[in-house]
């Protein structure tokens, strides 16, 4: 009984949303445009244009896929933003989303 509630409450944690803070860049430039290196413009063209999708990237220059990406408005393309999320290996599940 004990190792069930030690396994159910690993999982409860490991389910629970995170606050994130980095920058949405796009799949083609990745962390190219990470923290301290946003090209809005760039960015822009890449989803905009050129079909890329938009990623999430940390301080530290990890790249996040993004689950529902539709939850990223093109006002936060190559920008700073905090991410109220769920991360899953090299991917995130956006709750909810805000440019800093």
């Amino acid at each position: 009984m004990k190792k069930l509630f030690l396994t159910l409450s690993f999982a409860a944690a490991f389910l629970m949303a995170a606050e994130l803070k980095g920058v949405i860049s796009d799949s083609g430039c990745g962390a190219k445009h990470g923290p301290g290196k946003e090209n809005v413009g760039c960015v822009n063209g890449c989803i905009k244009g050129k079909g890329a999708s938009p990623v999430f990237v940390t301080a530290d220059g990890k790249v996040h896929k993004i689950h529902n990406a539709d939850k990223v408005g093109a006002d936060l393309y190559g920008k700073a933003v905090s991410i109220n999320g769920k991360v899953d290996g090299d991917s995130v599940h956006i709750e909810s989303i805000k440019g800093q």
